[in-house]
């Protein structure tokens, strides 16, 4: 885990690139680097966000949205076509086998 510093620096950092990304669009919005919790960076946000702020925001967290992992996506596939057939005991293994996956891979 990073040391606090390390932690501070990167928040300060996180929070200069979030204003000058908004700035960069014309908008005008404070953000304020604060202080880490468990090795987490954590920003605030604290004037009320316009509407073009607010989407220029959710376009941009949604441009850097992971793309969707494939076995969750084969799990989901299992237990759905489980639940569709009646077959309890398979879609009981199979959100078994989804909970051990997540535990490794999404951790």
């Amino acid at each position: 885990m990073p040391t606090s510093p390390h932690v501070r620096a990167a928040a300060a950092q996180a929070a200069r690139d979030l204003h000058d990304a908004f700035r960069s669009h014309g908008c005008s919005v404070e953000v304020v680097p604060q202080p880490p919790v468990n090795g987490q960076v954590y920003l605030a946000i604290y004037d009320p966000l316009s509407g073009t702020e607010a989407r220029l925001l959710t376009a941009a967290l949604k441009a850097y949205r992971p793309p969707p992992c494939e076995e969750c996506r084969a799990h989901k596939r299992t237990w759905a076509e489980a639940v569709r057939t009646a077959n309890s005991s398979a879609a009981t293994e199979t959100l078994r086998a989804m909970g051990v996956h997540q535990r490794h891979a999404h951790v």
